[in-house]
């Protein structure tokens, strides 16, 4: 007989520390918080004062822990916790949340401590500013995201508007250089501020963050751009490795609360009608900023490819356990870009199909055909967030040079007219509550 136990994987450990859990929180009858450290390893804390919870029952319950857990526990003497003994519980506790499915009875909160991932599931940031934020956001990269933004950008100071752009693609910054020739760049980018906000004093380059677009110096309005680097920047690479530091000054602050300050110090001095923030493609964290976080309406590019289903999936099988999904999920859209010449009603059909799958399976609600507050919508419904939005390849699109100005009007009606008009429509014109 083989009396060897059974090695545990990550993806085992934590619904074994819940059974553990609940079995044993019958008995303890206080708070309990799952704690998962960088390495997965989980350790619960518990509210209460250590002397006055049964000692039987926590002995029982340590040493269930360490005889369930393996490598992803801890021996039974460091298996607990109590919330009295951390130096600061409210700030460390303070983004729990309710373990999903977990009856009344027991109080039982996890915290999942990760090095990158978390924003995921954080909610929107607050912010002042009142002007449409939208963000480009692709699952992978490739796939004319950014040729779509510059052309819409365009389009929009066409009609009048001020737009400004923040190039946030920082590992690959290629609208900075789209929007603006290098004589045209300001002094200063995206990753100078984020260095200097470090030691508390990013206000002195605000001032020269900001260079116009000589794309549309020829129309009504105008295209801000923040580019990632600015003519001043210098080495690019060691101020982009201390771009994501967690701090401001000598104040603890996450990325995104640094990014939301940028973003609204500049709305505040420049005052745009519309303001675009390009995301850097997949799963990373930045782009979880952009499309969660920064209060903006997303756009979502892809292809009809297996691979941006299956990303896709992934993100939207996340999103399905945060806890406010329904206050973003309604300001998601699928952009089907790269759209082929030929065959285009069939392989948009399909991406239709695709894409309702997604959404179906993972953010729409389970509803009945009656039920109109539900966040539900038929395959076919062409105002629905999986009804693409098409951009039509075109090879004008792949050749665009912003140094000969903007594509003729022709190119952009056929390649994007319904790209921009639905966009025009969606953020221009409707409210938050239409978009609802």
């Amino acid at each position: 007989m083989n009396n060897q136990k059974a090695t545990v994987l990550f993806h085992d450990a934590l619904q074994r520390a819940v059974d553990v859990s609940l079995r044993w929180g019958r008995e303890i009858l206080t708070e309990i918080t799952l704690v998962r450290d960088l390495r997965g390893r989980i350790r619960p804390v518990l509210s209460g004062q250590r002397d006055q919870l049964e000692k039987a029952s926590l002995d029982g319950y340590r040493q269930a822990l360490y005889e369930t857990l393996g490598r992803y526990g801890f021996p039974p003497e460091r298996a607990l916790l109590f919330e009295e003994e951390l130096t600061e519980p409210r700030a460390i506790l303070g983004e729990r949340r309710p373990v999903p499915g977990v009856e009344e009875e027991v109080k039982l909160y996890l915290l999942d401590r990760q090095v990158i991932g978390q924003d995921w599931m954080r909610d929107s940031l607050v912010r002042t500013s009142t002007n449409p934020r939208v963000t480009f956001y692709g699952i992978k990269g490739g796939v004319g995201r950014s040729t779509a933004l510059v052309n819409w950008a365009w389009h929009l100071a066409e009609q009048g508007k001020r737009v400004l752009v923040f190039d946030l693609d920082l590992e690959s910054p290629g609208v900075s250089s789209t929007l603006l020739p290098v004589e045209h760049l300001p002094d200063f980018g995206a990753v100078d501020w984020f260095v200097e906000d470090g030691v508390g004093q990013a206000e002195v380059i605000e001032p020269e963050l900001v260079g116009i677009s000589p794309l549309a110096q020829e129309l009504a309005g105008e295209v801000m751009v923040v580019p990632a680097y600015g003519r001043l920047t210098g080495g690019y690479l060691p101020k982009l490795a201390r771009c994501y530091a967690e701090f401001s000054g000598s104040q603890p602050m996450s990325w995104a609360e640094r990014l939301n300050r940028l973003v609204e110090s500049l709305e505040q001095r420049h005052a745009p009608d519309v303001v675009i923030l390009d995301s850097r493609a997949g799963l990373h964290d930045i782009a979880a900023v952009l499309v969660t976080r920064m209060d903006a309406d997303t756009l979502l590019f892809g292809i009809d490819s297996a691979q941006t289903w299956a990303g896709y999936r992934m993100l939207f099988e996340h999103w399905n356990r945060h806890p406010n999904v329904s206050a973003f999920r309604h300001r998601l859209q699928m952009v089907a870009s790269l759209v082929p010449e030929t065959g285009r009603d069939e392989y948009l059909r399909r991406y239709g199909e695709h894409a309702w799958d997604v959404f179906r399976d993972q953010l729409y609600d389970q509803a009945e055909p009656d039920d109109l507050e539900a966040f539900s919508f038929d395959l076919h419904d062409e105002a629905a967030p999986h009804a693409p939005w098409p951009i039509f390849w075109h090879r004008a699109l792949q050749e665009f040079d912003p140094a000969e100005g903007g594509i003729d009007a022709r190119t952009a009606q056929e390649s994007l007219g319904r790209f921009m008009e639905l966009a025009d429509q969606w953020v221009m014109s409707a409210t938050a509550e239409e978009r609802s």
